[in-house]
């Protein structure tokens, strides 16, 4: 394997997928800004150019509403195809939407202030960078206390989602039952995404009538803050594992610029610790006993968050984080294996994401198991340079699948590189 030539294209996928301060996932399938994909963007950036980077991240909080949510789309106007589009939101000149951009009604997985803090750490003193970064303290901390006062309802710290766009993990097998509830009558809409990239890789069109049904629900309820009688909302353990770690980089940011902030990560901490390995619905009060990789994220994110020193001496600690139920030839599968709803081809139920091997390698180097991180580092980048900077991977062959040419899996690509 040629680590500086897959190093060198991973940075021209970057600067092909650059629109001018931010990076699209994947010119044919998503031309807009995401939320948790441009700040994995800037991760990579932040090797290759870091004021660019910072720029990443400046440019993701424009779309911020004024109770301090940013979303997860910001809309480039010149990209009309891609649906659903702003009006179908009715997010245009709703009270409290962005004057200056269009953008979609919920959130994504926070990533943006661990990214913050990676491109600060790797800036060299940068004082451009510092000050963009300075600028963008003040944003992050009302999107996190926005989690707090809008997505906790029961109080205990858990991060509440309204829709499974929210996780990022968009048709997991965690949300099927929840989904089943819903009866989403005659749903108008139109999607582009299974005539871009075999239908066979994406979310059924059963799925996507709930997911245009809930776009439509938050726009009757006056995009307000969830309640109990919402058709869907799930305390998510990745969303709360990712919001955890996001709250104590954020503290680390804020320091070191001289600025301050709320701390809430103790808060969010206790949350995890509340809910374990797995999503609870809050509709029901039931936990959802569901096999999925978000298990692994919070899992590690947790036992990395009680210190290195505690995490080797505890039960949970030295147990095997990966158990033989997620060991593919390509690992991480989102699914196991040999679960009945794993389909190795089809978006978040089964195929191997980079993002998420990052997510987890990242929660084994912080509770002191390098040796795992390593390895698993090592099979993600070997799984990269064999099969291209796809969206997603067939655990099993190694297939790419989805999307080419992607932003995330090249960022982090340069990042464990």
């Amino acid at each position: 394997m040629d680590k500086a030539a897959l190093a060198a294209e991973a940075a021209r996928i970057l600067r092909a997928n650059d629109r001018g301060g931010y990076t699209i996932p994947s010119a044919k399938l998503y031309p807009h800004q995401w939320n948790w994909d441009s700040a994995f963007a800037a991760i990579g950036w932040a090797i290759l150019d870091p004021r660019r980077a910072a720029r990443e991240l400046a440019m993701l909080a424009r779309g911020q509403w004024d109770d301090g949510m940013i979303p997860h789309i910001v809309f480039n106007p010149a990209a009309e195809h891609y649906q659903p589009g702003p009006a179908a939101w009715r997010t245009i000149g709703a009270p409290g939407a962005p004057k200056d951009v269009r953008t979609s009604s919920i959130t994504q997985p926070p990533i943006a202030a661990t990214a913050a803090r990676i491109v600060l750490e790797r800036a060299g003193g940068d004082r451009d960078v510092e000050a963009t970064l300075r600028a963008l303290v003040p944003a992050l901390d009302r999107w996190h206390a926005w989690f707090l006062r809008t997505r906790d309802p029961t109080g205990e710290g858990v991060v509440a989602i309204v829709h499974p766009w929210e996780s990022g993990m968009d048709n997991a097998t965690r949300w099927d039952r929840a989904l089943s509830r819903i009866d989403p009558g005659h749903v108008e809409y139109q999607r582009v995404d299974d005539q871009i990239v075999d239908a066979r890789e994406r979310p059924t069109k059963r799925e996507y009538d709930r997911y245009f049904f809930l776009v439509e629900e938050r726009a009757r309820r006056q995009f307000a803050p969830p309640r109990l009688d919402e058709p869907f909302l799930i305390a998510d353990v990745a969303m709360t594992a990712i919001l955890a770690r996001a709250e104590a980089d954020l503290a680390l940011l804020a320091d070191a610029l001289g600025e301050s902030i709320g701390d809430r990560a103790d808060h969010w901490r206790a949350g995890l610790a509340a809910l374990g390995t797995h999503d609870r619905d809050l509709v029901t009060g039931e936990t959802i006993d569901v096999d999925h990789v978000s298990s692994l994220v919070a899992a590690a994110e947790s036992i990395a968050s009680r210190g290195s020193a505690a995490a080797r001496s505890t039960p949970a600690g030295s147990a095997e984080l990966i158990d033989a139920r997620w060991h593919a030839p390509w690992p991480l599968p989102t699914v196991p294996l040999n679960d009945p709803l794993y389909e190795p081809r089809r978006y978040w139920r089964g195929p191997t994401w980079i993002n998420i091997n990052w997510l987890v390698i990242t929660g084994l180097r912080d509770a002191g198991k390098t040796d795992r991180a390593a390895e698993l580092a090592n099979r993600t980048i070997e799984l990269v340079a064999e099969s291209g900077f796809r969206e997603y991977y067939h655990p099993e062959s190694g297939e790419g699948l989805g999307a080419e040419e992607f932003t995330w899996t090249a960022a982090l690509v340069l990042d464990l590189l």
